[in-house]
């Protein structure tokens, strides 16, 4: 836009307007008059954010021909969204064990619960803020953009304000965080051994153990369980994690079966399953099936004797020893995955059978005409659509276990890996998917992968000999 004198940019915002004064030429007043610049820009319905020494500098001459800033408008501020202040350092189902620099676990730190007592807040709900409007150089009111609610925290074990900013603990326990629930629940403590005279634990929640367990105990608990000593000949069965900070002497009559990761500072002569990893210094003549990965590669890292398998891989530094004592590694996908897989299978065609039948015999009620129907025949009715809740749960549960089960698969077919960083020595078998072989010579710093139906040995270092 020009006049005269001067030419005058908005942008499209209408958040910065520049003028520039033309040089004069030829017999030309110099320009602009006084008071000129500032009515020039009220006729252009510039009227806010308006920088008085930017003006002043346009009536300097060397400043004729530059574009100069003379108003800023003022761009809102936002809103800031509603969070969660937390008072307590909160446990995360999805951590993994500590592992040191040197591959082995830190179990003194992995088996610090987060604790909380009765009433302790523990968490404030900060509301979202509305922001401050803006303008611009027009004095156009820029309104902001009001800052997200957040919905209240889910979970168990806790009371909310009425005003649901404030969160305390409704028991004493342990805090946890299981994917975007929050969950308080009571911990089941022996401050020292597990012994005859406290008998077996039952619970429905987490177990800690200062101590050590005796044998012949049994720890059950749809939780997590925590033990600070030994594990002799017991059974622990865990439908979260399982945590030994020592390790597990089992004598052959050792079970542990956990949904989530297993982790101890070695286990001889036990029986091990497990839904996660499972992390260990060294393992000795047990049998391990782990749906996800080994790991046993710390500097004492070891796998003597014993039937050790896991899905999606096993990182060991060594694996038998001189005296050629037998050790099998299994990895990828086995035969006993194909054969769950086919159990799933069948289960669901079973399930799905009984729905079929269940939705047939409630079709045939449902045609009874109103005035037909008797108490009798309503009560029937109720009771075949209650089983009906009950298969289609069931059907549900075992569908979703047979989806997970083969995505597992499918990592393991084209990921799986038994990696050896130190010597794997004679005697050990590698098997992979449907085939295997044992190792005749010792070989260190190796892979094993499956690929075209077949296990790929990376090139390793051999080293032949008597001993």
């Amino acid at each position: 836009m020009e006049k005269d004198w001067v030419i005058l940019k908005i942008d499209d915002e209408r958040m910065t307007v520049s003028l520039m004064v033309n040089k004069p030429e030829g017999e030309q007043q110099l320009c602009p008059p006084k008071g000129f610049i500032e009515n020039y820009l009220k006729e252009h319905g510039v009227t806010a954010g308006i920088d008085k020494n930017a003006i002043a500098m346009l009536y300097k001459p060397e400043n004729y021909g530059q574009d100069i800033i003379v108003a800023r408008g003022k761009p809102p501020i936002n809103g800031r969204d509603g969070f969660y202040e937390y008072m307590v350092a909160l446990e995360d189902d999805r951590s993994k064990p500590i592992i040191k620099e040197d591959g082995s676990v830190d179990y003194i730190n992995s088996l610090k619960l987060a604790m909380i007592k009765k009433d302790d807040l523990f968490a404030v709900y900060v509301p979202p803020t509305q922001g401050k409007p803006g303008y611009t150089v027009c004095s156009e009111v820029v309104p902001p953009v009001k800052g997200k609610d957040l919905r209240k925290l889910r979970g168990k074990g806790f009371n909310v304000s009425e005003d649901g900013k404030e969160y305390r603990a409704a028991l004493d326990g342990r805090i946890r965080k299981n994917e975007d629930k929050i969950i308080i629940e009571s911990v089941y403590e022996v401050h020292g051994d597990l012994d005859i005279q406290q008998g077996n634990v039952k619970f429905n929640g987490d177990v800690e153990v200062r101590g050590d367990v005796r044998s012949g105990l049994t720890i059950e608990t749809n939780g997590n369980i925590y033990i600070h000593g030994h594990v002799g000949g017991c059974r622990l069965i865990a439908g979260g994690t399982i945590t030994i900070r020592k390790g597990i002497q089992g004598r052959n009559k050792c079970t542990m079966v956990a949904k989530g990761d297993v982790a101890c500072s070695f286990m001889e002569r036990c029986i091990v399953s497990t839904g996660g990893d499972l992390y260990a210094n060294y393992i000795l003549d047990s049998d391990v099936a782990v749906r996800g990965k080994i790991y046993a590669n710390s500097r004492q890292g070891v796998i003597i004797g014993g039937n050790v398998s896991a899905m999606q891989g096993i990182v060991v530094k060594e694996v038998g020893n001189t005296l050629g004592i037998v050790t099998t590694l299994q990895s990828g996908v086995l035969p006993e995955h194909v054969q769950d897989v086919a159990i799933y299978e069948d289960q669901l065609k079973k399930l799905s059978d009984d729905i079929e039948l269940l939705e047939k015999n409630l079709k045939r009620f449902d045609a009874i005409p109103g005035n037909m129907r008797t108490k009798e025949n309503e009560e029937l009715r109720m009771r075949i659509l209650r089983a009906k809740v009950i298969v289609v749960t069931d059907y549900k549960k075992i569908e979703s276990k047979l989806e997970t089960l083969k995505s597992e698969m499918e990592i393991a077919r084209e990921q799986a890996v038994i990696k050896i960083t130190g010597y794997a020595y004679n005697g050990t078998k590698i098997i992979m998917g449907q085939n295997g072989f044992t190792l005749k010579d010792d070989v260190r710093d190796v892979e094993y992968r499956y690929e075209n139906n077949e296990v790929v040995q990376s090139a390793g270092v051999y080293k032949r000999g008597v001993y």
